[in-house]
């Protein structure tokens, strides 16, 4: 299942200007079959590992970059990802 994992951390941008977002949203695919189970499984491990996905704006597809590892008790809410178009391999995966 893909889900939005907002994060209690700054994002990345946040670091660069002093009006960006101070929340870090992770797009992602985890094999959890629903949102309950992926409340369960984050409720009893403190770290959890998802397959990170990222926007292509062009063709509005999301394409994976890899497994990231993401610390439970940083997540403050996590949302099912309705909607997503097919996800493509990372762009430069194989070159």
């Amino acid at each position: 299942m893909r889900f939005v994992i907002t994060m209690h951390m700054p994002s990345r941008n946040a670091m660069k200007t002093p009006v960006a977002p101070l929340v870090h949203q992770v797009l992602c695919e985890h094999s959890a079959k629903s949102l309950a189970e992926f409340e369960t499984i984050i409720g009893e491990y403190p770290f959890v590992t998802v397959e990170e996905l990222y926007k292509d704006q062009d063709r509005n597809t999301y394409f994976s970059v890899g497994p990231v590892i993401l610390n439970t008790m940083h997540i403050g809410k996590v949302k099912e990802m309705l909607g997503s178009n097919v996800i493509e391999k990372a762009k430069n995966a194989g070159e």
